[in-house]
């Protein structure tokens, strides 16, 4: 059971480990905009001033201080449309790089850590995924199949996890040497006790990382995806605004505040991302 002393020390630990995210500048940068983004997931019906689907009786408006960003071709409020837009991505960022770091941390566990068939198995299986194109993939199911975000977010999670898995086999091929795992092993635990509970602790930094980095891939292909026109364009996202401010004229009538601002957010949601990366990659060198 866990007790209460236990849930203090973890608290106390992620507190810690948060300092050490947040303890030059890049990390304070990348911890402020996902941070930013997470508050817009929550609270992105009190943020956006009005509905994103809200037609005024005035189109291609610029930036105002009624409309921020200014209006579309059918009078609707750009900022608004951002805003959830903004959600939109982050969600499945979000979703994609947890469904790989779930599949690439499990792969890489057991096959590491039983070695053995088992172990080669998982490897080959893991081979013959890496080297599947990832984009082209996406381009013919986005073409065959009625395009929906569950399904974006899946294939893209599914397709982004060998790199990782390959990495966390050989962390745990070079941790279960090491005698704190001998001693759990004489204590009586089981296999699957000291991958969950010995090992996986001791790589939390690494699958966090790798886990943002997978987010942050899903993010510009589904925003690539989007903007050809072959993603789920009904799912409000950055990439869907591209999408309708090319193909409704905004670059040829210089309607800038449409599809500038929805460009410079998924390159700020990357680089966010990108330095929490370097941040939490700061805890693993400062345990080691």
């Amino acid at each position: 059971m866990i007790g209460v002393v236990d849930v203090k020390k973890f608290l106390v630990r992620r507190w810690k480990d948060l300092g050490v995210i947040t303890g030059n500048w890049s990390g304070k940068i990348g911890f402020a905009i996902t941070a930013a983004f997470v508050i817009v997931v929550f609270f992105a019906q009190w943020i956006a001033p009005y509905s994103p689907t809200r037609q005024f009786p005035v189109a291609y408006a610029p930036p105002s201080f009624a409309h921020l960003l200014g209006t579309d071709d059918i009078g609707e409020d750009l900022f608004s449309q951002l805003i959830w837009a903004a959600r939109g991505s982050f969600i499945i960022g979000v979703f994609a790089g947890a469904i790989a770091t779930v599949i690439g941390t499990g792969i890489g566990l057991l096959s590491g850590y039983h070695g053995g068939r088992t172990g080669e198995g998982l490897m080959r299986f893991t081979d013959v995924v890496l080297v599947l194109p990832l984009l082209p993939l996406l381009l013919v199911i986005a073409s065959v199949f009625p395009a929906n975000v569950i399904l974006v977010i899946g294939v893209i999670g599914f397709l982004s996890w060998p790199s990782m898995a390959r990495v966390i086999r050989s962390q745990t091929l070079t941790l279960k040497t090491r005698p704190f795992v001998d001693a759990a092993k004489l204590s009586g635990m089981s296999d699957s006790q000291i991958m969950l509970t010995v090992l996986l602790p001791n790589m939390l930094p690494l699958v966090v990382l790798y886990g943002v980095y997978a987010a942050v891939t899903a993010v510009v292909i589904e925003a690539g995806l989007d903007y050809i026109g072959l993603g789920a364009v009904t799912n409000l996202s950055l990439g869907t605004m591209l999408y309708f401010a090319l193909s409704r004229n905004a670059l040829l009538i210089g309607a800038w505040w449409w599809f500038i601002p929805p460009g410079l957010l998924i390159a700020v949601l990357g680089i966010g991302f990108i330095l929490l990366a370097h941040g939490v990659e700061r805890i693993g060198r400062v345990r080691s």
